[in-house]
C-alpha cells in the first residue's frame, strides 16, 4: 500500500559549534589598547586590535567581529569616521566609541554615524566588561527579531510554493496542509517538540515540492501509472530535498523531505533506508501522507472511510510504517472525531 498511485503491472545537521564573541579594540596608543585587550579577554572574549582605524578596516573586510571598541582621536581615520564606514560595511555590529572628551555634541553625532554607545576616558576597567555585555545583549536581540522576520517570510514562501504544488490537481488543493495538520497532531501525541517538531512541521508543508517537475499529465492521470510514468513520480523526493537543499538553514528538512518515502522494511525509495535509519519526522510524514491520500477523493475513485484507512495503516504496519507511530497515530485518529 502506497500513498502514490500503483504503477503497472503491480501495485536539520548537527547544530553548528557555539563561537565565542569576537571583538576587534582599535585605539593608536598601544599602552591603552593592550589594556583594554587584556581586560576583555579575562571576560572570556575572543579579542583582536588595531593601531589605526585603516588596519581595523582591513580586518574588518576579511574576518568575523561581533562588535568594535575604537578610540575616538587617533591620526589617519578618526574614530567618528570608522564607525561611519563599519556602520555601512556591517549594520547590526555594535559600535562603541572612546573619547577623552564629555562633548554632548560628539556623543549625539557618533550615535547619528552608527555607534551603540559612548563613553569616556579614564575607562573603567571593571565596568567595560558590563557595557560590552550590554551591547552585545542588544544584537542578540535585533539579530533574533531580525531571524524571526526572515522565518516568518521563508515560511509564508514555503506555503504559497505548496499551494502552488497542491493546485496542479483539484484532488489535492489541500493534500499539504492536512499531512501538515496530521503530523503535527502526531508530534504532540508522542510529545515531539522544540526543534524536531519545527524541522517536522517545515517538511511536511514542503514534502511534496519536488512534484513541481512533475507533468500534469503523470500527476492528474486516472488509474495507474506505467513502468516509466512511476520512475518520474518516484523522483519527486530527490528533487524535492534538491530544491530546499538550496536553503543552507533548511538541509535537515531537506533530508526529511527525500526520504519521506522510505519504507521500515527497507522496501522504499530513494535509498531503501530501513527502520531507524529513516528520519523520524520522514516516517511521521509517510503516514499522514498516506491516511490523507486514501482519505481523500481522487479522480479515479471515493476516499475510504476513516476505519478503513487505519485497517489499511495496521495492515501494512512493520513493512510500510513504524509501527509504533502507526499505534501512536490510531489512537490519535481515534481521539479526534473531526478526522
Amino acid at each position: 500500500m502506497s500513498s502514490e498511485p500503483t504503477r503497472t503491472p503491480s501495485a536539520t545537521p548537527d547544530p553548528p559549534d557555539v563561537q565565542p564573541w569576537r571583538l576587534l579594540v582599535v585605539d593608536d596608543m598601544e599602552a591603552m589598547r593592550m589594556a583594554l585587550v587584556q581586560c576583555l579577554q579575562l571576560s572570556g572574549y575572543e579579542v583582536a586590535s588595531a593601531a589605526s582605524g585603516a588596519e581595523a578596516l582591513e580586518l574588518l573586510r576579511t574576518q568575523r567581529f561581533d562588535l568594535l571598541l575604537t578610540d575616538q582621536a587617533m591620526p589617519g581615520l578618526s574614530g567618528l569616521e570608522l564607525t561611519e564606514a563599519v556602520s555601512r560595511m556591517h549594520p547590526h555590529m555594535p559600535v562603541v566609541l572612546l573619547t577623552g572628551h564629555t562633548d554632548v555634541e560628539l556623543a549625539r553625532d557618533s550615535l547619528q554615524r552608527g555607534a551603540s554607545d559612548f563613553v569616556t576616558k579614564p575607562v573603567n576597567i571593571r565596568e567595560l566588561p558590563i557595557l560590552v555585555e550590554r551591547n552585545l545583549t542588544r544584537r542578540r536581540l535585533e539579530v533574533a527579531r531580525l531571524q524571526e522576520r526572515e522565518a516568518q517570510v521563508l515560511f509564508a514562501a514555503i506555503k504559497a510554493l505548496a499551494s502552488a504544488v497542491d493546485a496542479k490537481d483539484r484532488y489535492t488543493a489541500r493534500h499539504s496542509r492536512v499531512v501538515t495538520r496530521l503530523a503535527l497532531l502526531l508530534a504532540d501525541a508522542i510529545h515531539l517538540a522544540g526543534e524536531e517538531r519545527s524541522v517536522l512541521e517545515l517538511s511536511a508543508w514542503m514534502h511534496d515540492v519536488g512534484k513541481i517537475g512533475v507533468p500534469d499529465s503523470i500527476l492528474t492521470k486516472p488509474g495507474s501509472l506505467t513502468e516509466d510514468e512511476f520512475a518520474v513520480m518516484k523522483a519527486h523526493p530527490v528533487k524535492g530535498g534538491e530544491i530546499v537543499g538550496e536553503i543552507e538553514e533548511l538541509g535537515r528538512v531537506a533530508d526529511v523531505i527525500r526520504h519521506h518515502h522510505e519504507r521500515v522494511d527497507g522496501g522504499g525509495y530513494p535509498d531503501g533506508l530501513r527502520g531507524e535509519a529513516i528520519p523520524l519526522a520522514s516516517r511521521i510524514i509517510l503516514i499522514a501522507d498516506a491516511f490523507e491520500a486514501m482519505t481523500s477523493d481522487r479522480s479515479y475513485r471515493r476516499g475510504f472511510n476513516r476505519e478503513a484507512a487505519l485497517r489499511e495503516l495496521l495492515k501494512h504496519s512493520g513493512t510500510q510504517f513504524d509501527s509504533d507511530l502507526v499505534r501512536a497515530f490510531v489512537r490519535m485518529v481515534q481521539g479526534h472525531s473531526e478526522l
